[in-house]
Parts: structure tokens; sequence; C-alpha cells
């Protein structure tokens, strides 16, 4: 039997594939405009707004979904996400801001594309090379449960990038 450690790394890593092709197929641009400024000192009232912290680097984008349906959450659907950014990684916080996110609750998932495929990568041994936050983790060995990981719009929620 899989431990708690293996079906996390195999449903990110699924996810990962899932969204990365996904998004190809579906064609896509990237959103980096319309990511707000990319400090926590903006201020924001309404939407739901996510400050990202811990990119270990410079390279590639950083992508966040927000989903409002658990079944879209457990796929990582972007197609299906009530809210999708992306923008180039930063190791200052980021912030991202969904305007539109204004009623409800939101499961927010995010990961660090560092070499800009659009996938999660990892190594044989199936642990991610890249880093991913989901809201509701505390650690590498949460599992991801939507019910857990919702957040509230109004206020800003904060999020750590994991790296193995």
């Amino acid at each position: 039997m899989p431990s708690n450690t293996q079906r996390i790394v195999a449903a990110i890593v699924t996810a990962g594939l899932f969204v990365g092709g996904a998004w190809v197929a579906s064609g896509f641009g990237t959103g980096a405009s319309d990511a707000a400024a990319p400090n926590s000192a903006t201020a924001q009232n309404d939407g739901l707004s996510v400050n990202l912290h811990g990119a270990r680097n410079t390279k590639g984008n950083v992508i966040v979904m927000a989903f409002d349906q658990a079944t879209a959450f457990d796929n990582m659907d972007h197609t299906k996400a009530a809210g999708y950014l992306e923008v180039p990684a930063s190791e200052q916080t980021m912030r991202f801001d969904f305007p539109d996110l204004k009623s409800g609750y939101y499961a927010v998932i995010a990961f660090h594309d560092e070499n800009g495929d659009y996938d999660l990568n990892y190594d044989g041994d199936y642990i991610p090379t890249e880093g991913y936050a989901v809201s509701g983790m505390n650690d590498l060995n949460d599992m991801p449960v939507f019910e857990y990981s919702l957040i509230e719009p109004g206020k800003a929620s904060d999020l750590t990038l994991f790296y193995w």
C-alpha cells in the first residue's frame, strides 16, 4: 500500500502533467499583465488575493489557480478553475489578485514552473523537482483536501511554495 507521501507525490505529478498538457492543447497565453503588483504592499479589498512566498529563484513562471469546485480541484483541471494567473517567478513575495472572485470560498493551487514546460517536473523517485503550494497544506506530508483548502475572498491569504 502506498504511503501518504507517495500518494501526494503521485497526485501532484499527475495534476502537473494534466495541467501542462491541457494548457498546451488549449492555446492559452500567459496572463502576466493580469496579476497585481509583485509585492504584498498593494491594498486589496475586493476579490480573492494570494500572497505567495518562497520561490527559490527567478527561473520560469509561477502559476496560480483558484477553484470553486471539488472535482476540478482534485483533478487540477485548469479549464474549470474559477481563476488562473501566471507571472514570471520572483524571489520576492508575489501577489495574485482575482478581483472577480468575490463571493463564496476558493481552494488555491500554485506551482513554480521553473523550466516553462507547464508541467510539475519530478525525479526518478517521483519527487517533485519544482515548488508547489496548496491552500490548507502546512507541510509536504499533508494531503490536499478541497474542504480544508477553502479560503475567503476579501483578505489576502499567504501561501508558501514547498520544494523537496
